[in-house]
């Protein structure tokens, strides 16, 4: 007997069925009915899920180097301190030294000492030159530069449950009771609804850490290199030019003049009188001291300069994602309401053979076309149902039979 899940009934048979339904609607004598059990309808669908953040990675293009040709100082630059003297002017002057009266009457007049200036007193310079000694200074011949760093971004592993199918129930068919001696060996069996939980797949998803292991942005780094130097003589001064200031005296002539006694009254008459030249040096430029510059002196050396400095590269490295294969529940199963259904005594070979012919012909059936409601013809048709959302769930009925193209 081909059996239905649950109950089924057939009317105006020798025998009813242990359970008659009364909730038949227009039930019919000679024509059997069944509740089939309908399992939860499910579709198939794909969901992409990021596995791996987009990111970013710093590559370092080095700096380039070039050896050139410098100039140091060998001797810097120094004042250099000229004296110049002061410059005078030669005169002459003539001085009265004795009136005509005195030629006259000499006793008239006295003879008196007089300095006469020559030369005023002037100041002139003394220089000395600057001191210079040879030491050892550091000349540069390898310019500083920043040397980059690039640190690699670092991802930790992090175990994901994803949901691919949701948690439902279902009915199972048990045994009743141990001690059941009916006849009908489906008396001893009841239906249970039991819980189908959820399926799950395990991800790892990579959480993006940073390049420093704390979650920060900073990739790069940047190492100050110092410049690299190398002792060279170098002439410097120690002691800078000096200038001494000096005071040369005055210079005066004694001379012997014949003045006019106090009291005594300018002889008349005609005399020649007498005068003295005397060479006196006037002052026209004083003396002073001119700087001069001594310009450094420079000797050619060997650097190395950067040519082009080090930068930093950025590569984007595009997200990972995952395709997931989900089970999404598209109408919730159970029993159906009472449907007509193929009573057992009428389910004859040939519909049987009509049967695995239209499966075979659809791709569902692979065996022997032997008229016999075997397990492999009711796996097929299960599929067959499932796949056309029909309750029937292996067992047949007029609409499976109308779907496989069989009049009955």
């Amino acid at each position: 007997m081909l059996k239905y899940h649950l109950l089924a009934t057939m009317l105006g048979l020798s025998g009813m069925a242990s359970a008659q339904p009364g909730d038949i609607p227009d039930a019919q004598a000679g024509k059997c009915y069944a509740k089939c059990l309908v399992h939860d309808k499910f579709e198939t669908v794909t969901e992409q899920l990021l596995l791996k953040p987009a990111s970013s990675e710093l590559t370092v293009v080095p700096a380039t180097f070039e050896t050139v040709t410098a100039q140091y100082v060998t001797r810097e630059s120094y004042l250099r301190l000229i004296a110049e003297p002061p410059v005078f002017e030669t005169v002459e002057e003539k001085i009265l030294v004795a009136p005509a009266g005195q030629k006259v009457n000499p006793g008239a007049y006295e003879a008196v000492e007089e300095q006469v200036l020559l030369k005023p007193a002037t100041k002139y310079f003394v220089v000395s030159e600057a001191k210079i000694e040879t030491v050892q200074e550091p000349v540069e011949i390898e310019q500083a530069y920043m040397r980059l760093e690039a640190l690699p971004r670092t991802f930790e592993p992090v175990l994901e449950r994803v949901e691919v199918r949701p948690p439902t129930t279902k009915w199972v068919r048990k045994k009743a009771d141990r001690d059941c001696l009916s006849a009908d060996p489906d008396d001893c069996f009841v239906w249970c609804m039991v819980e189908v939980p959820a399926q799950y797949q395990l991800i790892y998803r990579q959480v993006d850490m940073g390049c420093d292991g704390k979650g920060s942005g900073d990739c790069g780094l940047y190492h100050p290199v110092e410049a690299k130097t190398k002792n060279m003589p170098v002439q410097k001064v120690i002691v800078p030019a000096n200038a001494r200031e000096l005071v040369e005296p005055a210079e005066y002539a004694t001379i012997t003049r014949w003045v006019l006694k106090p009291g005594a009254a300018e002889p008349a008459g005609a005399g020649v009188a007498e005068y003295k030249t005397v060479v006196k040096k006037l002052l026209k430029t004083p003396a002073r001291v001119r700087e001069e510059t001594v310009p450094a002196v420079y000797a050619p050396i060997q650097r190395k300069v950067v040519k082009t400095p080090a930068t930093f590269v950025s590569e984007s490295t595009p997200e990972e994602l995952i395709t997931i294969t989900k089970r999404r529940l598209v109408r919730k199963g159970g029993f159906s309401a009472w449907r007509e259904i193929i009573c057992s005594e009428k389910m004859t070979g040939y519909t049987i053979r009509q049967i695995q012919e239209a499966l075979r012909a659809l791709g569902y059936f692979q065996g022997t076309i032997s008229g016999t409601m075997n397990l492999q013809t009711k796996t097929a048709l299960a599929q067959f149902q499932q796949e056309r959302d029909l309750p029937a769930d292996g067992n047949v009925d007029f609409e499976t039979l109308k779907a496989l193209g069989i009049g009955y």
